[in-house]
């Protein structure tokens, strides 16, 4: 039988992704994705779902009992169970793994220590409730192999229990190759090989899907939809997780007052933007988390569109006669159309005297300022309200909080009711304390409240079976007509 390939066309440098632990695992397609496994993933109804792990269960508030799935092989013939996992925890919470951001992940573990072969007791220093979707994000490489080659010469040829192993980083040419696991305890169906491309721009991503160069592409154009949707493409869009926003900092005036957040907030047209700039593929958000998401409520709506509410809030403010500010944001990568949104969102800021001043970022600018929380002359940034990784909207509102190192945004009043929830193991009693601290996000108004981000795919007709792991595509479940 002829080997079914997936040509992919993907954005970004393929180096940044060889050490599995570098970073969130991200995109509809992610090689280490496909390479190695996680214990849970969770699904877009916040459905915690079974990988390597069967169960995560509470014994207490600060002991978990893991039960791990049985007869899982690495692709190098070497068994999983509890001591891999175990030999990777203990390691992300070494010295040396400091560097990277997945050693976070680990932070609320005491000790790890193997029951039996397949099951694990896991202790924290305090009660963690979601520990079993942190651990959703962590990959398992095999640890052995890694702690023999090291990080750099492991990465170059990386072991895994996934459905693909790497055939080639082509580092050179930025276009790997993954081939079929025989050993994987989920093998690929009917794709036997995928082979990546990088493309520089949603230009040149268009124009490899249109000259079917490659089968999928993510992330394009909103002007292109049509155009894809009419080829050899079907167009797939997916809930992100994530709240596209503009962070609005407390901590010095114009945005110290939350009566200036809200006229912000109460001053842009976010339904136009949603029905125009973006084609009606997503909506306008008011809250920190999306439909389906732990802590989600239902009863908060977007902040509506009323330049009169803006101006008298304003003047309530003491701004009668408006004031500039400074918005550093980044437009490449993340929001589709970012260039045309900021460029309405300026436009309805200065109907009710408010000058915003956009000064585009490049991604390395942009991480620096929002991690370090040093924004020098800029009074707000582009940001994200991003729970995609847990499916609980705790971790974006800890961003928004005294809690996220280099702080923008503090209400120190705030913090016991944030930190109460992480040992909430009642989901009802957890549910309501999380509602209530998103409705009170949305009234303290730490960003103006943009859109839901969404993950547009076009895939080519002749491939079915589209199934999710995460937010990532199951390059494994797929089938070929």
């Amino acid at each position: 039988m002829e080997a079914e390939v997936l040509k992919v066309a993907t954005s970004g440098n393929i180096s940044t992704l060889l050490n599995p632990f570098c970073c969130l695992v991200q995109g509809i397609i992610n090689p280490h994705a496909m390479i190695h496994d996680t214990l849970f993933s969770i699904s877009t109804d916040g459905q915690l779902n079974k990988e390597l792990a069967l169960s995560a269960k509470p014994l207490s508030k600060n002991i978990w009992i893991i039960k791990l799935r049985p007869n899982v092989t690495y692709s190098n013939g070497r068994s999983f169970d509890a001591d891999a996992v175990i030999k990777n925890i203990n390691y992300l919470k070494s010295a040396e793994a400091q560097k990277f951001v997945m050693s976070a992940e680990v932070r609320t573990i005491k000790n790890i220590r193997s029951l039996d072969s397949l099951t694990l007791e896991v202790e924290t220093y305090e009660p963690d409730v979601l520990l079993d979707r942190r651990f959703s994000t962590i990959l398992l490489p095999e640890p052995w192999l890694y702690e023999e080659f090291g990080p750099e010469n492991f990465n170059k040829n990386p072991v895994g229990t996934g459905s693909f192993k790497i055939e080639n980083w082509n580092l050179n040419s930025q276009r790997p190759v993954l081939i079929k696991n025989e050993n994987s305890w989920r093998p690929s169906v009917e794709i036997s090989r995928v082979e990546i491309r990088v493309v520089k721009d949603a230009t040149s991503l268009v124009q490899a899907l249109m000259s079917e160069i490659v089968d999928l592409g993510t992330n394009f154009g909103i002007t292109e939809l049509e155009l894809l949707s009419k080829s050899e493409y079907n167009i797939i869009t997916r809930p992100g997780g994530i709240i596209a926003a503009l962070a609005l900092s407390n901590l010095n005036p114009p945005f110290k007052d939350v009566r200036v957040r809200q006229a912000i907030n109460y001053a842009v047209d976010k339904e136009s933007i949603a029905k125009i700039i973006m084609a009606g593929i997503t909506k306008p958000s008011g809250q920190p988390g999306i439909l389906g998401m732990s802590g989600y409520n239902p009863e908060i709506k977007p902040y509506p569109y009323n330049p009169k509410r803006a101006k008298d809030l304003l003047n309530e403010a003491g701004y009668q006669n408006g004031f500039n500010f400074k918005a550093e944001v980044l437009i490449t990568g993340g929001v589709t159309e970012a260039a045309s949104m900021y460029q309405k969102i300026a436009q309805d800021l200065s109907n009710v005297g408010v000058t915003m001043n956009v000064q585009p970022l490049q991604g390395p600018q942009w991480i620096s300022k929002y991690f370090s929380g040093n924004w020098g002359q800029a009074d707000s940034i582009s940001a994200t309200w991003n729970s995609a990784a847990y499916w609980d909207v705790i971790r974006a509102i800890e961003i928004f909080s005294c809690k996220k190192p280099g702080a923008f945004f503090c209400i120190p009043e705030l913090m016991n009711e944030i930190e109460s929830t992480h040992s909430m193991f009642s989901k009802e009693e957890r549910s309501v304390a999380l509602k209530e601290l998103s409705k009170k996000m949305h009234d303290l108004a730490p960003s103006l409240f943009l859109l839901e981000i969404v993950d547009i795919i076009a895939l080519k007709k002749k491939f079915y079976n589209t199934k999710f792991r995460h937010k990532q595509l199951a390059v494994d479940k797929l089938r070929v007509k």
